[in-house]
């Protein structure tokens, strides 16, 4: 179980925002839009897509202050791994925990301090700091904000950088019984407006490619806990007690989660054929 990343900056980066998995828009479309609705881009069918309706006035408020035309949209496409619906929910609620297992591997060295309920900052220990909130979260679909403040060795100053992801789930069986997760996400990212159209030019492009790596590791990744709290549930709840950057009740969550993925298995293991 060995995430593969990438160690630029910029790679950094992406990573903290897609802990969150991770910038803002602001299209204002009639209250009657929908994602089916012709005549619609890309970004504004994404809009679309986000419950504002089911959220508070402050959220959608928050949401919507931030966005305006010229925020950077991309889509990552749907994804599909095999993982429990109550596993893939834990870590993208949670992503101390994917991120304290890098850790212990090796792969990445990001804190995750969470400060409150639904709240967390993320940093790579170089100055790369997120505010992290979930705004909102279902089983479907989940809705982060996150205030990012980024430098490096090629920037002449800070960026700072505000990015909204939607991050879009849906679970199945397939003919084995097995269950699947279908995810893809929606990310919106604002860039501070002083740094410049030719830095703009520069890292806008690696980022939305190096983001999209990630999140294939990722992916992959997350499958591959799932893989191990199925197979290996022993080595699984070893892991666990391991991952003490994570509050205890997280982790007992975690543990809950993993060991009920396991007693599962060996149900239908049971089963006559």
């Amino acid at each position: 179980m060995q995430p593969r990343t990438a160690h630029s900056t910029v790679a950094r980066h992406c990573i903290i925002i897609m802990c969150f998995v991770i910038a803002s828009l602001s299209v204002v479309l009639p209250d009657t839009a929908t994602a089916e609705d012709p005549g619609l881009s890309a970004k504004q069918k994404a809009v679309a897509k986000i419950p504002f309706e089911r959220m508070t006035a402050s959220a959608t408020e928050r949401i919507k202050s931030t966005i305006n035309p010229k925020a950077i949209y991309k889509h990552l496409p749907k994804s599909t791994i095999q993982c429990s619906p109550e596993l893939y929910i834990q870590l993208v609620r949670y992503p101390e925990l994917v991120c304290n297992m890098w850790e212990l591997m090796g792969a990445a060295k990001l804190r995750v301090n969470r400060i409150g309920e639904f709240e967390f900052t993320v940093s790579d220990l170089k100055g790369n700091t997120s505010q992290v909130e979930l705004i909102y979260g279902t089983q479907n679909t989940h809705v982060f904000l996150i205030d990012g403040n980024y430098k490096g060795p090629l920037l002449v100053k800070n960026i700072k950088a505000k990015t909204v992801v939607v991050v879009h789930s849906s679970f199945e069986l397939n003919d084995k019984s097995e269950p699947i997760t279908k995810h893809s996400i929606d990310l919106f990212m604002n860039l501070d407006s002083g740094i410049g159209d030719i830095v703009e030019g520069v890292v806008v492009p690696l980022f939305m490619k190096v983001t999209e790596w990630n999140y294939d590791e990722i992916t992959k990744f997350v499958g591959q806990v799932y893989d191990v709290a199925l197979t290996k549930p022993d080595g699984m709840q070893r892991l666990i007690t391991k991952l003490t950057r994570c509050q205890p009740a997280i982790r007992k969550r975690l543990s809950k989660v993993t060991t009920a993925i396991a007693e599962s298995s060996v149900r239908t293991a049971a089963l006559p054929k």
